[in-house]
């Protein structure tokens, strides 16, 4: 059985910041559920490497890194950071040029080694006053 450290660890530096979308199959379960997953994309495997593919035609130089993570009894939770510029269109969002810093917090069951079920939580709001999406001086309160 891998390692969840392992599999944590190649999900985000590897699949998230490298763009190695062809590990998705390894890590992931044939099963694996995604809760939220960015509308446009489908919750399974195929949706995630949708999106990580979406990802890095937006965004270049990403750097993905893992800040903490927790296993307890097949489960495991994970801090992560992620920073790029924004040179492409994401998610109908012309490219802006900015730079980008984002955090998020994962928890995820494991079956057989592989990520099953992944609950996700990231600091969109700060992602999209970065890319310019969102401007927070004339927003109304």
């Amino acid at each position: 059985m891998r390692d969840a450290h392992d599999v944590i660890w190649r999900l985000v530096e590897d699949v998230y910041g490298e763009g190695k979308v062809e590990l998705i199959d390894e890590l992931a379960h044939e099963d694996y559920f995604e809760v939220p997953m960015p509308e446009g994309f489908a919750p399974d495997r195929e949706g995630l490497k949708s999106f990580v593919q979406a990802l890095h035609a937006a965004l270049s130089d990403v750097e993905a890194q893992v800040e903490r993570v927790l296993v307890d009894d097949g489960q495991v939770a994970w801090r992560w950071r992620m920073t790029g510029r924004h040179t492409g269109e994401f998610m109908g969002i012309p490219a802006s040029g900015n730079p980008i810093e984002t955090t998020g917090n994962d928890v995820a069951v494991l079956r057989d080694g592989k990520l099953e079920k992944r609950w996700c939580e990231q600091d969109q709001l700060s992602l999209m006053v970065q890319i310019g999406a969102i401007d927070l001086a004339t927003s109304p309160a």
